[in-house]
């Protein structure tokens, strides 16, 4: 799975199709779940669009029918794509559309030459449809070729996660395969839609005892570090309250071999690979004089195993990691640590946290330091990716702060950063990716082989 954003994405021209499907004025009430009401808020004060979007090759031109009976299969199966939100002088309103009452049309909208004019066609179409309010916030679009054709669905962030992205590429790509040679809807695994989860409660952590340790903890980070959310600690060229256009800097950095030896190298320190990337990154940072430990926030998976797995919706919170900027095996051990002990802490709901701090939340950045992960050889269809030219594209909005995601593949680590377009941004990050290589090599190696290393 390639993780990039808009302005960097490379479609390829072709014909261009979209779907159009429009819901009754009605439908049944429905709940919204924490990250969704958060997303709300923002978006009803002003902040831009946030979409993500899959895509991913089949071979031959699109077959307009096969791809309605895809679309319709999917969205029945898929609770989250049949939400609606509105908003009201009282806040954001939501409701469930039955599948059955919702009425499609296909349409050509015209054919590209370049991938400019392919990505910028794309790109319109997607900040257009894929907004909070009305329904739907969803695009299905399509480029048809004669030789290999590219699925595309995109969706506002209300409706799904990166996890979604990869079963999104995994479920379409199953049932246009099915339908294309003329068959019935193939049997997928059991699913439990995202609206019925959270109905339920089960989207996210319950509420823990006011005098929970792990409230506490949430509270000593905090109160560590004066009551604000970890800042990148390099140089952007932003002062404090001001934001720029966002930058994206998308880039391969080992190769399955290395990554395999650095996972070798973490689970004989007690750690995860994950954890040691992690401690690759702060050794980096503190290279170029960011400190000797590294601050920052992560998302973490609230799904369970079973039908949740398979469901397409916003399953995650955000958990705080301090990692310290140390190759040793006590270092990595350390980010073990770390690591496990922000997972607990991802046990208590983030409201909960907000509601239990004894001084207010200091903002100095509208953006948030956060560094993700995402292991895509073991999510559904994570073996296909590479066959299908798989992609996660997400929105380019703005910045003022940096945001890292890595991805595991079977072919290795790459990283997608974002950050303010700024000069002295550009340049921290160029050094970082720089540094961070070489700093996941050194990773790699045996302890014995670091300590000659060090000597030489």
């Amino acid at each position: 799975m390639l993780v990039t954003t808009a302005d960097l994405w490379e479609p390829r021209p072709g014909t261009l199709l979209r779907w159009d499907l429009s819901a009754p004025p009605h439908g049944a009430p429905a709940e919204l779940s924490l990250n969704q009401r958060n997303h709300l808020a923002g978006a009803m004060a002003g902040a831009p669009t946030v979409w993500l979007a899959a895509a991913f090759d089949v071979d031959g031109p699109i077959e307009p029918v096969a791809l309605s009976r895809t679309w319709r299969a999917f969205l029945a199966r898929h609770g989250s794509l049949q939400l609606e939100v509105v908003a009201g002088s009282d806040g954001p309103r939501a409701r469930r559309h039955h599948p059955g009452t919702l009425t499609w049309s296909v349409a050509t909208v015209g054919h590209t030459t370049t991938v400019e004019e392919t990505r910028e066609a794309l790109h319109g179409a997607l900040d257009e449809r894929c907004g909070p309010f009305g329904y739907p916030a969803f695009l299905p679009a399509a480029i048809s070729r004669p030789d290999r054709s590219t699925i595309v669905l995109g969706m506002d962030h209300l409706h799904c996660d990166a996890h979604s992205v990869a079963v999104a590429v995994e479920e379409l790509a199953t049932l246009y395969a099915a339908f294309t040679e003329g068959g019935e809807a193939p049997s997928l695994p059991p699913v439990t839609s995202f609206l019925e989860a959270v109905s339920q409660g089960a989207d996210g952590p319950a509420r823990v005892a006011d005098d929970d340790p792990l409230l506490r903890g949430w509270g000593e980070f905090l109160a560590g570090r004066g009551h604000r959310l970890p800042t990148f600690p390099l140089p952007l060229g932003l002062e404090p309250g001001k934001r720029a256009a966002q930058a994206t800097a998308v880039a391969p950095l080992a190769d399955a071999g290395l990554m395999d030896r650095i996972g070798a190298r973490a689970r004989n320190s007690g750690a995860s690979t994950y954890a040691a990337v992690l401690a690759a990154l702060a050794t980096a940072v503190a290279d170029l004089g960011g400190g000797d430990r590294l601050d920052t926030m992560a998302p973490v998976s609230t799904r369970s195993t079973g039908p949740l797995a398979r469901s397409i919706g916003w399953y995650t919170t955000t958990v705080p990691l301090t990692v310290p900027a140390s190759l040793t095996d006590v270092g990595l051990a350390e980010a073990g640590d770390a690591v496990r002990h922000g997972v607990r802490l991802g046990s208590v709901p983030l409201d909960q946290v907000l509601g239990s701090l004894t001084e207010p939340l200091v903002q100095t950045r509208s953006d948030v330091f956060v560094v993700s992960w995402v292991d895509y050889r073991h999510v559904p269809g994570g073996s296909a990716h590479l066959d299908r030219d798989a992609q996660h594209i997400s929105a380019s909005t703005q910045a003022d702060d940096v945001q890292i995601w890595f991805s595991r593949t079977h072919s290795g680590l790459a990283v997608r950063i974002r950050y303010p377009d700024t000069s002295v941004a550009a340049s921290s990050v160029e050094s970082l990716l720089d540094r961070l290589r070489h700093t996941l090599v050194d990773l790699s190696r045996q302890p014995d082989d670091l300590a000659v290393l060090r000597i030489e």
